[in-house]
């Protein structure tokens, strides 16, 4: 399956980025970024330890890719497959991901669901994101999924949430009137929001909201996906 992996380094500004498919030996090396990217959400116990990322390899090896630059691994995500059924109706990260076990992947899903992604603090604003997420699509495209899914975190909501609903403040960010680092990022790899969910993971900067988003894979788009328009829908309301 290696070859669904895009092998070209690409140039940045500081050096070199690869792509590669990660290996069991890459798993101390995993567990130590994902801890070091989310020190705030250590405590609550979402960030991957080493049996998870045993399991996601051992259940989807192919989906699990790591970025390098000069030897050093300073990135990753993680992904499965699941169903439409599953990936675009209101979800928490851990009823998607199998508490992020990956027991939930299914080899006949239509969906390439991006579990995590995460750089090296070290690394950041080097370009590394972005390479990931031209890898994540790549990988979509090779394995003729319909779409990538994922669940984002509304990073800056906190400093809001008295304000305004998760709803606006994610509509005023997708209309370019509020920044958000994650969200922001997410909207230029060319992620699309379908809405919002709540109850997603337990994050006190996201008020445990996320964001429901989307990459049609443009080889296979299909009439389901759609931007969002006149505001952002709460997809989970109860």
């Amino acid at each position: 399956m290696d070859e669904l992996v895009p092998r070209l380094p690409w140039l940045n500004h500081e050096g070199m980025i690869s792509i590669r498919t990660a290996t069991f030996g890459d798993v101390t090396a995993l567990v130590t970024l994902n801890h070091a990217a989310y020190p705030d959400l250590v405590g609550e116990g979402i960030v991957f330890e080493p049996e998870q990322i045993r399991e996601q390899l051992a259940r989807f090896p192919e989906g699990q890719l790591v970025a390098v630059m000069d030897g050093e691994i300073v990135g990753a995500i993680a992904t499965l497959v699941l169903p439409a059924a599953v990936a675009l109706a209101p979800h928490t990260w851990a009823d998607a991901t199998g508490d992020g076990t990956f027991r939930t992947h299914r080899s006949d899903g239509d969906c390439l669901y991006l579990a995590d992604v995460y750089v090296a603090p070290t690394a950041w604003g080097r370009g590394v994101g972005s390479a990931l997420y031209r890898a994540l699509f790549a990988l979509c495209r090779e394995k003729k999924l319909a779409r990538v899914a994922a669940g984002g975190r509304l990073f800056g909501y906190h400093e809001v949430r008295e304000q305004m609903t998760p709803g606006t403040y994610v509509d005023e960010v997708v209309r370019g009137v509020r920044r958000d680092q994650v969200l922001g990022s997410q909207l230029r790899a060319g992620f699309v929001v379908q809405g919002v969910m709540r109850d997603y993971l337990h994050d006190w900067r996201s008020a445990s909201f996320a964001t429901l988003l989307v990459w049609p894979n443009p080889d296979l788009r299909t009439s389901d996906e759609r931007r969002v328009a006149g505001g952002v829908e709460l997809v989970a309301e109860t």
